[in-house]
């Protein structure tokens, strides 16, 4: 495998899994926090603390482009 074709790879799988993290954080907290259409703050707060969340595995990219491409 290239090593373009690993980076693309790797971007694809740290994509898909920082997405379904996201979607968990949110929802989750959005269901604790039992937000609805009358309080737009806390489903902000809880969608920018699941970002922050969702960019964790993005540390793992160069170890996993690198193991790829070999």
């Amino acid at each position: 495998m290239t090593t373009a074709n690993a980076r693309d790879k790797a971007q694809f799988v740290l994509g898909a899994i920082s997405l379904v993290v996201w979607f968990i954080v949110a929802f989750t907290l959005g269901v604790w926090w039992y937000v609805d259409e009358e309080t737009a703050q806390p489903i902000l707060l809880a969608g920018g603390i699941a970002f922050m969340i969702c960019a964790l595995p993005w540390l793992a990219y160069p170890w996993l482009a690198r193991r790829l491409s070999h």
